[in-house]
């Protein structure tokens, strides 16, 4: 079901849901305040008074943006570099490839033919993918986080394929691992990759959601894979940065001349330096065991999320995506893993610490 304001006042609430509702406005209050954490978007902005608390209140757990771990705010913080030198620095491209497939050699396996190369976003890469390719027809998984509604927006009419037979010769496939739908590597992946071998048709691999993966090790080394895109805004709070790099097997001065942001790229260089790809996941599975285990919900394979009910479906991280038909049952951790301490002190406070569904 897609759900729209108008459902809001008849909705059949459970304890669950309530008890969410009311964390996310001790949540809010505090974001309001300056004492917890917030996104950057523009709906992040919040009015000193009720209405626009209220509002935000209805909708925290829908946005999923990177966690604002303390300890990756104090580095950014306190991030510190000689623009110019950086500007004029021959071996910054060397030193990210260096870093990149250290950084990435317990997840992902790549052809050695693959080229690595900074890339402005990942929406960029794959315009220039479909470009590339715009007398393909696009092929996507119906729980693809680029979905229909998106790609049209690009001029691209997208199709879905279910099995990986689905798709013919004149195909170019763009896939999510995990699927955004699932947050899981599909069983049949593989698969689709020897079949796309076969039959020359290209595929876009978005690894986006990687690194919030207990458990991540995709092999790349497959003929058909044309582009493999790697940021790391969903994992540190840098998108707003707009930095990142690709894998690609044929490049040219067009692909390296003007994909190069020198700031952004020493910004990704010292990330990767200070924090291993695990990080996040290793730090925060505590957390998202003990939410799922008080909100009596499944955990996800991605740290930050886990499956819920049909109950919390208002609170969908995926309500956006709904017309495409992506997966709903998906609930984001995330406000409550950054409050943690401040709910527990409240909870407390109100008698409710040992409250579980």
């Amino acid at each position: 079901m897609e759900y729209t304001e108008k459902h809001w006042n008849n909705l059949k609430r459970s304890s669950r849901f309530d008890y969410l509702l009311e964390l996310a406005f001790l949540i809010t209050n505090a974001q309001n305040q300056g004492k917890a954490p917030r996104g950057e978007r523009p709906w992040d902005r919040l009015d000193d008074n009720f209405s626009s608390i209220y509002g935000k209140a209805k909708h925290l757990y829908c946005d999923t943006r990177a966690i604002r771990d303390i300890e990756v705010l104090k580095f950014l913080k306190e991030y510190d570099i000689d623009f110019y030198d950086v500007h004029q620095d021959l071996g910054q491209q060397k030193a990210l490839e260096d870093i990149a497939s250290a950084w990435t050699s317990k997840h992902i396996t790549l052809n050695k033919h693959m080229h690595l190369i900074p890339m402005a976003s990942t929406q960029s890469a794959l315009i220039e993918f479909l470009m590339k390719n715009n007398h393909r027809q696009a092929r996507i998984h119906k729980e693809e986080y680029w979905n229909k509604s998106q790609l049209a927006h690009f001029n691209c009419k997208a199709e879905y394929y279910i099995d990986p037979k689905d798709i013919g010769p004149n195909d170019a496939v763009v896939v999510t691992l995990p699927l955004h739908g699932t947050f899981e590597v599909p069983t049949w992946i593989n698969e689709m990759f020897i079949h796309c071998s076969k039959i020359g048709v290209p595929v876009f691999v978005d690894c986006c959601w990687a690194w919030l993966q207990h458990d991540f090790n995709v092999n790349l080394e497959y003929e058909c894979i044309d582009t493999v895109t790697c940021t790391l805004g969903k994992l540190f709070p840098i998108e707003g940065f707009r930095c990142g790099f690709k894998y690609t097997k044929n490049i040219n001065n067009f692909d390296t001349n003007y994909s190069t942001n020198k700031i952004g790229t020493q910004l990704l260089i010292d990330l990767m330096n200070k924090f291993p790809a695990d990080y996040i996941v290793q730090k925060y599975k505590p957390l998202q065991d003990f939410w799922c285990g008080t909100l009596g919900l499944r955990p996800t394979n991605s740290v930050h999320n886990c499956f819920c009910g049909d109950d919390l479906l208002w609170y969908s991280e995926h309500r956006a995506l709904a017309q495409d038909g992506v997966n709903q049952n998906v609930f984001c951790l995330i406000p409550l893993f950054e409050n943690h301490e401040l709910i527990t002190k409240y909870l407390i406070r109100t008698n409710q610490d040992r409250q579980s569904f």
